[in-house]
């Protein structure tokens, strides 16, 4: 609920404030699965998660293994898969899978300029820009989508582009050109 309140409100306040403002929804593929453990423990280290609970999260992700297992509705048969060991990502319907993603996470925030807003909530990232000057605002907008992805590229996250979305928004007094980005 945070999340959409600090949306909305940085929406409102540029528009109040008659400046331009669009948002990137990012959609990640497989976000809490494609969490790098690797990655996500440095960043625990350098956030200075320490001593047992580091090795507590450790444990918790590190020799974990999984298996499919799949039932015929008809015939009562049942097929499995081998055990494979989990290489990475945050287990999915626990309560600190999302706590683990934000984490893994948090450091995209340090990569934008005051009129560049990310909100993080869980597997859900958006970026918000506002400009006062149409020209401006596009630079930035290339700028900080460039930004985005690398980050997400560094830290083995994959954009879905297909369902990442750009939304401009304006009110009725005040319509600005349209650009296609």
């Amino acid at each position: 609920m945070a999340a959409a309140f600090n949306l909305i409100n940085e929406f409102l306040d540029a528009l109040n404030s008659k400046k331009i403002v669009g948002g990137i929804f990012c959609d990640l593929r497989k976000a809490f699965d494609s969490v790098d453990h690797d990655i996500l423990l440095s960043k625990l280290e350098f956030y200075g998660v320490r001593g047992k609970f580091y090795e507590l999260i450790k444990s918790y992700l590190t020799n974990r293994y999984q298996s499919v297992s799949i039932t015929s509705k008809k015939s009562s048969h049942s097929s499995f898969s081998r055990w494979r060991k989990v290489r990475c990502g945050v287990p999915q319907g626990s309560i600190l899978g999302p706590l683990l993603f934000l984490l893994y996470i948090n450091d995209l925030s340090t990569l934008f300029k005051n009129n560049q807003t990310p909100v993080l909530f869980a597997g859900d990232t958006s970026l918000i820009i506002t400009h006062s000057n149409q020209a401006n605002f596009s630079r930035d907008f290339a700028s900080a989508f460039s930004k985005l992805n690398n980050w997400f590229a560094a830290n083995l996250l994959s954009l879905n582009l297909n369902k990442t979305q750009y939304v401009q928004f304006i009110t009725k007094k005040h319509s600005y050109k349209k650009y296609i980005y």
